[in-house]
């Protein structure tokens, strides 16, 4: 019986080894699986506390990307405005330049028309005059000629009393 003795020995010590060398092993892996589940903790953490600041960051870009929209068709709606009101301004400026130009047109056509009336009336004046030069140097004698010189002379000193 010494071999089962011997034999038994050996394994209730190993058995105890064993027990004594878990108990210590168990509190460390204990402790070490307790320092990495609170790593992960803390890194879940971190990376929560990451998701959350990308989070609003996303939200103040979309608010900033809204204003900036915005503020684009408030851009766009004034410049459209600003260019409706300088073209009904041109338009209205070559409406009177337009106008300006027909009056100018106008007078320059009224004053060629008078300066060719006069004209034509000065040339029918010496024309008269000439005709009724050759008609009197035809028709007319000395004495007539000097009757007519006469009655002119008379008709100016009455239209000068």
């Amino acid at each position: 019986m010494s071999v089962v003795n011997e034999s038994t020995f050996v394994a209730v010590g190993f058995a105890l080894f064993v027990v004594l060398i878990w108990r210590k092993a168990a509190t460390a892996i204990g402790a070490m699986l307790d320092q990495r589940s609170a790593k992960i903790e803390s890194e879940l953490q971190e990376a929560q506390n990451l998701r959350e600041e990308a989070a609003a960051e996303l939200k103040k870009f979309q608010r900033l990307a809204r204003e900036a929209a915005d503020e684009a068709k408030t851009i766009l709606s004034n410049a459209e405005a600003t260019a409706e009101r300088i073209t009904k301004i041109a338009e209205e400026k070559a409406e009177a330049s337009i106008a300006r130009r027909e009056k100018q047109a106008a007078m320059k056509i009224e004053a060629a028309e008078a300066a060719v009336i006069a004209d034509l009336r000065a040339q029918s004046a010496t024309l008269a005059v000439t005709a009724a030069k050759h008609v009197m140097a035809e028709k007319l004698d000395a004495d007539a000629s000097l009757a007519l010189i006469e009655e002119s002379v008379k008709q100016l000193d009455d239209i000068k009393a």
